[in-house]
This record gives structure tokens, sequence and C-alpha cells, in this order.
């Protein structure tokens, strides 16, 4: 005989049944990639926010270094100017003419009976400065030269003071453009021109010295190379 359980429905104990097991696994399992999705997408808002945070960062950084640049530019243009003129000034050093000792050796090197009328030098031309120079008496542009235009009473002593102008310091070469008496000199001029303002009776002569630019324009080749009798080493 079958029994009958006379409990209501609501009195009787729970039995699971089988059906019902399957869509509970599948509710924890939407449950469980929710949780996920929520754990990935907090991660990715907190991610996206430092990064949003270190660009702001990085920006005002930015900011800041740019408007302290603009601050210096005014100090980094004068120091570039400093600079400029420095090497300038220095470059000038350099290549500029000793006249002071350039002075001294040519009186130290003039033969008695010979005087100047003008002596000039330029550095880097290669020419003379008023007469030009014959072919051949002028080296290369860039070659520092010494002009010297001056009297003489005789031919010999212009050709001692040829000679002896390659004593001077850098002489490379002398070259006489001319010499000769001038024509139509007054009667009763003074032997030492004096009286007509030139030369007179005497010898104009016309000479170009080349000088050995590697020697005059070096670095340094100042002050203490100058030979003591001529107000160097001091």
């Amino acid at each position: 005989m079958k029994p009958v359980n006379l409990l209501p429905q609501s009195a009787r104990p729970y039995v699971a049944s089988g059906g019902r097991s399957t869509s509970s696994y599948a509710l924890l399992g939407a449950l469980a990639l929710l949780v996920v999705a929520a754990v990935v997408y907090v991660s990715s808002a907190n991610t996206i926010t430092t990064r949003k945070d270190q660009i702001q960062t990085a920006q005002t950084e930015q900011a800041q270094a740019q408007q302290k640049a603009a601050s210096l530019q005014a100090y980094g243009t004068y120091s570039q100017i400093a600079s400029t003129r420095i090497a300038t000034v220095a470059q000038l050093a350099v290549g500029r003419i000793d006249y002071e000792r350039l002075m001294r050796e040519t009186a130290l090197v003039l033969p008695s009976g010979v005087w100047l009328d003008a002596l000039d030098a330029e550095a880097g031309t290669g020419t003379s400065t008023s007469t030009p120079a014959t072919p051949g008496t002028a080296t290369g542009a860039g070659a520092p030269t010494v002009h010297l235009n001056g009297c003489a009473k005789t031919q010999d002593a212009v050709a001692a003071t040829l000679v002896r102008l390659r004593a001077i310091h850098g002489s490379d070469d002398v070259n006489l453009n001319s010499s000769a008496k001038p024509i139509g000199t007054a009667a009763g001029s003074g032997g030492d021109g004096s009286a007509s303002g030139g030369c007179g009776n005497n010898y104009a002569f016309d000479i170009l010295v080349n000088l050995d630019a590697g020697k005059v324009n070096a670095a340094g080749d100042y002050g203490t190379k100058v030979p003591k009798r001529l107000g160097g080493g001091s």
C-alpha cells in the first residue's frame, strides 16, 4: 500500500529537484562574470584617471619650463653676443699688425742718410696701399704687407735699405717699386728736401715688404717675443 503524506504543502520538508540545479549554476556564473566585469571596469577607470593626472602634471611642468626658458632667453642672447664679440676681438688681435714693433725695428734697420715720408701696413691685402706694386712684387691675397715711401741720398743707400728691411720680424720678401730723383727739382733746394717739402735732390723710393702671415699673425706672437732692445720682454 502506498504511503500518503497528510502534512500540508507548506509544512513539508524541501526536496531539491535536478532541474533547478542547472539554473542555479547559470545564475552563479552570471554573477561571477558581472563581478569580474565590474573589477575590470573599476581598474580601467582608475588607470585612465591616473594617466589623465600624469598628462595634466606633465603639461603643467612643460608650461612652467617654457615660462622659465622665456625668462632666461635674454641672458642666453647676451651670452651669445658676448661670446661673438670676444671671438671677434681675439681674431682681430691675432690678425693685427704690431705697429709698435714694426716702427721700432724699421728705425733700427734704416741705414744712415735714409728717412721715411710714409709708412703703412695692411693685414691680409697682399697689395700696396698707395702706389700699385709692379708685377711680382706682392704675394697672393691674404698676405700682410708694409709699404714704405722715403728718401735716400744715394742709390747705394736704397739698396742697403732693401737688404736691411729683410731683418724686420716676419719679413718674407722685399721689393723695390721705384727709386729715382724727382723730375724738375728746383735749383738751390736743400739736400735733405726741406726746401721743396719732398726728397729734394735725393732719391725718392717706394718699397713694398711682404710679410709671412704665419709669423706675424701667429697666436701669442707678441710681447714676450719682441727683443728687449725693442722694448719687449716686459
